[in-house]
Order: C-alpha cells, then structure tokens, then sequence
C-alpha cells in the first residue's frame, strides 16, 4: 500500500474512533463534524474527503460493525448442528448488541426512512446489500431447522424475527430495565424472546408448509 493510502487510511480510522467516542460520551445528534476532526486531530475541511456527511460517518460505523457482527454469527451458524444453529445465532445476535449499546442505538437511527433518504446512494446500496447477507444467514437457518421453504414464506418468517430483534434493539438503547420498580436480568429477557422466537418460527413454518396441502 502506497504511503498516502496509509495515511488516507490512517486518518478514516481515526475519525471514525473519534466519532465512536463522542457518541458514547453524548447523544449522536449533538455531536458535530467540527468535534469529530478536532477529537481526531484532523482539519475540519479534511474529513469532507471522507465522509460526506455526518450521516454517512454514522453509516460507516454500523455498516463495519454489522459487518463484524455478521462475519461471527456466520461461524456460530456453522459449529452448531442445524437443529441448535437458530437458537444459537439469535442470542449471539442479542450479546453482541448488549456488548455495544451504541450499536443498537445507531442501527435504528440508520434504518429510520428519512435518514436513508439523506444518505449517498452509495451507502443505501450497502445497506441493501448487508441486509441481503443477513438475509442468506437467515434463509441457511430456517433450511436446517424446518426444511425447504419459499422465498416468500422466508420473508414472511423474517418479519416477525425482525419486529422481536428490534424491540430487543430498543430495550438495549434506553438502558435496559434498571428504571423499572422490578427490574429484569437482561440474560434472563434474552432467553424468554428467544423461546418466543423460536416457538413462533416453529409454528409459523408448520402452518405454512401445510397451506398448500390444505387448500388442495
């Protein structure tokens, strides 16, 4: 690699690391480009040569970290036996994100529409294209627990995993349950709507594997 590659290289990764640890230290909407190059050590006008926006800066940080993320669930997927991958994945998924709660703050503020729509296509196509990838990841698990199923059935079965990923998604965003009167040991949560999960795939792919022998 050329010098001024390194270099090029060398300053992204210090912004980004710089952004990082100014999201955790105050909300993400009151960090500033100007805050970022100065935490940095970096020209303001510089980071304009890598990031476009504010925007795109939060984009890249989710897309390396799903991108990680994504890479080690892969391998939890494949030391398991079918029949435990599912379950194995999902609570991977879910310490992962209790691992990085900005994360799972900055995953729903990148999935918000309006938010796309500031973003350069370039970044949309990348979004579109991970979750493509999860999506595979998604389709090899259900192949293993329930057998072959329809693209469309797949998508179906998605939906409800992603509505129970994103309210888990939430939970660890606002803090967890240490403001409830009760609180709920967050291992303990992980474990319930994982069942839930599993129990709901369960009898949703049964139902749907059978719809067509009962409508016959």
């Amino acid at each position: 690699m050329r010098y001024q590659d390194q270099l090029f290289q060398q300053r992204e990764n210090a912004l980004l690391e710089s952004a990082r640890q100014l999201f955790q230290e105050q909300s993400w909407d009151r960090v500033t480009i100007a805050e970022v190059a100065l935490l940095a050590g970096i020209g303001k006008g510089t980071v304009y040569k890598h990031f476009s926006s504010k925007e795109a800066l939060y984009a890249r940080l989710v897309l390396d970290c799903s991108r990680r993320h994504l890479s080690e669930l892969r391998e939890v997927a494949n030391q398991a036996s079918p029949q435990a991958a599912m379950r194995r994945v999902i609570r991977r998924a879910f310490e992962q994100l209790l691992a990085d709660p900005l994360q799972a703050e900055l995953c729903l503020l990148c999935d918000r529409p309006a938010f796309q729509e500031r973003l350069d296509a370039p970044y949309r196509e990348q979004f579109i294209e991970l979750e493509g990838q999860y999506m595979a990841l998604f389709n090899q698990l259900l192949r293993g627990s329930f057998g072959e199923l329809s693209p469309a059935h797949c998508q179906n079965l998605l939906w409800g995993v992603e509505a129970c990923v994103n309210g888990v998604m939430a939970r660890i965003a606002s803090g967890g349950f240490a403001h409830w009167a009760e609180p709920i040991e967050l291992d303990a949560y992980f474990e319930r709507v994982t069942d839930f999960i599993i129990a709901g795939l369960q009898g949703q792919a049964a139902a749907l594997q059978a719809a067509p022998a009962l409508s016959e």
